[in-house]
């Protein structure tokens, strides 16, 4: 058990880029380093100034260094720093698997417009991971302390003579986890971090909501990394990974985070989980110092880049970025506050904020999601309509044909094959195979604040069948706007740790949950969606409908008829709060 255990500890680190087999996707092992350069243009030369004046901080310098690790390695990273040698600063430490080259031309090179690398009063350290680009040499056999490499580079910061001893770490997916792995390690200076985009552990959901294989996303583990056996050979939430979805231990915390989630992020729903856990198991010391940022975007929109996993965003995805760059300056405030002790907006923050898809308005309470608000419920009826009363019973049926299945059209996608975020839903609305709901247009705006939910009661012909849900904002001209996806194996719906068999025919009830968490307003004239069908893919696997776990290919595969069943049991819930 240990060693399987240990091996979905790799698998998730390796799809977030760590290299637990110690061999880096660096060729040629280089470190991309390019001596020490000033970036004023100078040649990182001491630049002290008249005696009389205060030390002119605002100017820095690049250096390439090399940061002694416990082990007798060392990691490769380059530091931005004032040119000064009597100024010292705070340090922010972002440790990447991408190269380290990468972050200094995209963020620190030419900073104008990055609100937190160009700021003037901080250092810069940025590292290859080991076992990654200048750091391939320091890979170890098995499993890499990377909790420890973070601790070591904190300490090591902290004892430099530009440094003042106060250390924060920053840094977005894989550079977020590492984050986490850093925190749970406690270095003494680490004063404050920013997890953006990911989640700390590796749980049964982030693989399997609902029982269902995020197909697309264990496409990318295993086009680039060829890791995903273990991950296949256990489909249910068995004993491994009730094991492995506690490894770390977020009450062992003691460094204020500010946690940074997206609405659209493939991660959303383990972001949140990870600051309600901050807020309740840290130190008592800490606890009430964790901060909550959500905002409009998906895995892709951290400081508005324009790349998306590989390709260029188009203009719809672009609206789902952080274009105006208010995760670096709220990042910025959070260190001013927590390594300057510098009154900043921060101050004033409350637990949690977050930027409303919809209308964009900012919000705030004591926690996500916020508490005492109502409801809203409607019920699918016969004609299509999505109705405030429930209707009579009755039956609507749809086929399921494991060879041709529903595409994915946008949502919490990573592969750059597919699109990201929000998108128009014509293509699946269009199919015979699509359960089509709509309300009436809205007398006023509606609030969804937490996890929407489909409750059904439904049966299939066959032997098992997935029952998957898109939430859409309807506009004026009948667009269906993509909002959150979800989905169900019928197999099971009773516990996802125990399969039971399906009978052809027998009705089931079952909760299908929305993957993201939400925060979005329908506007007062737009309507409520609701498509069902029995496949979103590839951002799920197919069913083959014939109760074996996973699509083999047409020979093995059964088309069905999957139905639900309408009445009371049938409805749509949306919260607007806790």
């Amino acid at each position: 058990m240990r060693g399987a255990v240990l091996g979905l500890w790799v698998i998730a680190c390796a799809l977030l880029g760590c290299d637990p087999g110690g061999d880096g996707p660096d060729a040629d092992g280089s470190d991309g380093s390019d001596g020490s350069v000033g970036s004023d243009g100078s040649d990182g030369g001491p630049d002290e100034g008249p005696d009389d004046q205060a030390p002119d901080c605002a100017r820095h310098v690049f250096e390439d260094v090399s940061i002694p690790l416990r082990d007798g390695q060392a990691l490769a990273a380059f530091v931005r720093r004032a040119q000064t040698p009597g100024c010292r600063l705070p340090t922010i430490l972002i440790q990447t698997p991408y190269d380290k080259e990468n972050a200094r031309t995209l963020w620190l090179a030419d900073p104008a417009g990055e609100p937190l690398f160009a700021s003037p009063d901080y250092n810069f350290v940025v590292l290859d991971w080991r076992g990654f680009f200048g750091s391939r040499a320091a890979a170890v056999q098995g499993a890499q302390p990377y909790g420890q490499d973070g601790y070591d580079a904190v300490e090591w910061i902290a004892a430099r003579p530009w440094s003042d001893g106060q250390v924060g770490t920053w840094g977005v997916s894989a550079l977020c986890v590492q984050q986490w792995r850093t925190a749970l390690e406690r270095p003494p200076h680490l004063r404050a971090f920013v997890p953006i985009f990911c989640q700390a552990n590796t749980t049964y959901a982030q693989y399997y909501p609902g029982g269902v294989l995020r197909q697309e996303y264990v496409d990318f583990l295993s086009a680039y990394f060829g890791m995903s056996d273990l991950i296949l050979a256990h489909p249910y939430r068995d004993a491994l990974w009730r094991a492995v979805e506690g490894l770390l231990e977020l009450a062992r915390v003691e460094a204020p985070a500010l946690v940074v989630a997206g609405w659209w992020d493939l991660h959303n729903p383990g972001s949140l989980q990870d600051f309600e856990a901050l807020r309740t198991l840290s130190p008592e010391a800490v606890r009430a110092l964790h901060r909550l940022l959500i905002g409009p975007w998906i895995h892709f929109a951290t400081g508005g880049e324009s790349q998306g996993a590989g390709r260029q965003l188009d203009a719809q995805e672009l609206l789902y970025v952080d274009a105006d760059r208010r995760i670096q300056r709220d990042s910025l405030a959070f260190f001013d506050l927590h390594l300057r002790g510098r009154q900043s907006e921060a101050s004033g923050w409350a637990p949690a904020r977050w930027l409303t898809g919809g209308d964009g308005l900012w919000e705030s309470a004591e926690a996500w999601p916020p508490t005492g608000a109502a409801r809203a419920v409607f019920y699918p009826a016969p004609g299509g309509a999505l109705a405030g009363e429930a209707p009579a019973e009755s039956r609507l049926d749809f086929p399921c044909d494991p060879d041709d299945p529903s595409p994915s059209v946008g949502g919490c996608t990573l592969l750059p094959s597919l699109y990201h975020g929000p998108r128009d839903q014509a293509e699946v609305v269009a199919r015979p195979d699509a359960l089509v709901f709509v309300s009436e247009p809205l007398a006023e705006p509606l609030r969804l604040r937490a996890t929407a939910r489909a409750e059904l009661e439904v049966s299939t012909s066959g032997q098992d069948a997935d029952f998957a849900v898109r939430l859409t904002d309807v506009a004026p001209d009948g667009a269906h706007l993509l909002l959150g996806e979800g989905i169900q194996r019928l197999k099971l719906a009773g516990d996802l740790g125990a399969p039971a068999p399906v009978a052809p025919g027998q009705r089931a009830t079952l909760t299908v949950w929305l993957a993201n968490e939400l925060g979005y307003t329908f506007a007062a004239g737009h309507r409520v969606g609701l498509v069902v069908s029995g496949s979103n893919y590839p951002r799920f696997a197919r069913n083959p409908n014939s109760g074996a776990d996973f699509y083999q290919d047409a020979a093995s595969s059964v088309t069905v008829q999957s139905s639900v069943h309408l009445g009371g049991a049938t409805r749509l819930v949306l919260p607007a709060g806790r």
